[in-house]
């Protein structure tokens, strides 16, 4: 019994990182909460830095291993004459414990306010040391209450 068990337990170890191996499509939502701030330079010119903490991202995959993610993203960005430029960093941890580090870059504003622009994986931590991936996102942060909804869409692949 205890053989059978050992044996149960090692194929367990050795399948479970194989189960999220290969490429994945990456489609969801991302709610936290945001502390921006504002600064004016001149008519049309604003410099805004940019931080949330996302409390879940819920993705439609719940296999996903980025469903369920957590942490913060932070950068600054510029706007100008209608042109965004910038960018910033996220570390999420997944429900297994293991960090992701991702890049933004916004390349405008949509109509209805939301930041839209690329994201890319960096690096990380157990099964995101050497994943890579990209995608698009638009995150809107209502000005009263600073709940952000952040919408992303890409492919993420993990060796």
């Amino acid at each position: 019994m205890k053989i059978k068990t050992s044996l149960v337990g090692a194929f367990a170890c050795i399948a479970a990182p194989l189960a999220w191996a290969g490429e994945m499509t990456v489609s969801g939502t991302g709610h936290g909460q945001a502390d921006n701030t504002m600064h004016a330079v001149a008519e049309g010119h604003m410099l805004v830095e940019l931080r949330t903490i996302y409390d879940d991202f819920q993705l439609d995959d719940p296999a996903n291993p980025m469903n369920g993610m957590t942490g913060p993203c932070f950068g600054a960005m510029e706007v100008k004459a209608g042109a965004v430029a910038g960018g910033g960093r996220c570390l999420y941890t997944d429900a297994d414990g293991d960090m992701v580090s991702m890049q933004w870059t916004p390349s405008g504003l949509g109509a209805d306010g939301a930041v839209t622009g690329d994201w890319s994986v960096t690096g990380g931590t157990g099964k995101w040391v050497e994943a890579s991936g990209s995608g698009d996102f638009s995150s809107l942060t209502d000005p009263g209450t600073g709940r952000n909804v952040n919408t992303v869409s890409g492919t993420v692949t993990l060796p």
